[in-house]
């Protein structure tokens, strides 16, 4: 099943009820399963089939299937396909609302609040090697096929499960020093990167020089340069190009315009770099693409109108 991307900025569920639950979540081509982003919600994901190398802020974990990771509410993650067999993976995304209480309550003093600080760090690998994970594991199940089924209570049983779930991983927190503090990194350079991925994201089509990136991130260049290797795996420029070419597939997905079109439209000023640019990430053409989806579209036109 192809997906759209998480964008940061995505609405996940309502004020009543503040999760997104995207099933089943598969890409249709290239190594990236899941692109580089944040957001101020909370979130599970479990790989149900092959593996992958999840990215969160400066730590890399590998996922096999049958395990999960839990991103931490700002946490920069992202996510790429490991070895040859394609990943499909499951999650659920919420806000920290949904666990509040009508009054603040013994739960929300010791251990709701300390997790929204960040003033401790629950695992963020969960396997079914220690039976904590298991359990944990198995809740996730239960919440994926409560909304698949579309369970009358699932509101109620989602709630519920994510409290046993935070319950038993909170037995295996780290107590962190400072609040606000980020395992694993500086807290500053998680920020840098979150306003120079902001700027990118809202001036890809435009032009964008190395120069003023760095200065985005209050960097030299050459510092800029070694500093977002580091974080994202890929150049400034790799990035940018990935980037533009993950607008013009939902450009293609959803579009009739013309290729050219496109590519001017996402930042590319000469088809036949964007051609090339496009292979490199996708490993196919944009018109193959485009008739890859479309076929794909006939061939599930009920499970794809689920498409996160």
């Amino acid at each position: 099943m192809e997906r759209e991307r998480l964008r940061e900025d995505r609405i996940h569920g309502n004020a009543m009820y503040p999760v997104s639950v995207y099933p089943d979540i598969q890409q249709l081509n290239g190594d990236s399963i899941l692109d580089c982003h944040w957001h101020d919600e909370m979130e599970f994901t479990m790989v149900t089939q092959g593996s992958a190398v999840f990215q969160i802020d400066m730590n890399r974990i590998e996922v096999k299937a049958g395990e999960a990771i839990f991103v931490h509410r700002g946490e920069i993650h992202a996510g790429n396909l490991r070895g040859t067999e394609p990943c499909m993976f499951s999650s659920i995304v919420f806000h920290s609302d949904l666990l509040g209480s009508h009054s603040f309550d013994a739960v929300q003093e010791k251990f709701i609040v300390p997790i929204i600080r960040k003033n401790v760090r629950l695992p963020s690998h969960i396997t079914p090697d220690e039976a904590w994970g298991a359990e944990v594991l198995e809740y996730l199940e239960r919440i994926f096929a409560d909304h698949a089924a579309g369970a009358v209570t699932c509101e109620m049983t989602t709630k519920a499960y994510l409290y046993l779930m935070f319950a038993r991983m909170f037995e295996h927190r780290k107590q962190l020093p400072l609040k606000g503090s980020v395992h694993g990194g500086s807290p500053d350079k998680v920020e840098r990167l979150k306003s120079v991925l902001g700027y990118i994201h809202k001036r890809y089509p435009e032009p964008l020089k190395l120069k003023e990136l760095a200065e985005e991130a209050n960097m030299s260049e050459g510092h800029f340069c070694r500093f977002f290797k580091q974080m994202v795996q890929k150049s400034p420029v790799d990035y940018i190009n990935y980037y533009r070419v993950q607008q013009a597939c939902l450009q293609l997905e959803n579009t009739d315009h013309k290729i050219v079109d496109i590519a001017m439209d996402v930042g590319f000023e000469h088809l036949s770099y964007f051609i090339t640019t496009f292979k490199k990430h996708k490993h196919t053409t944009p018109s193959h693409y485009r008739k890859m989806f479309t076929h794909n579209l006939n061939l599930e036109p009920d499970s794809l109108s689920q498409l996160i």
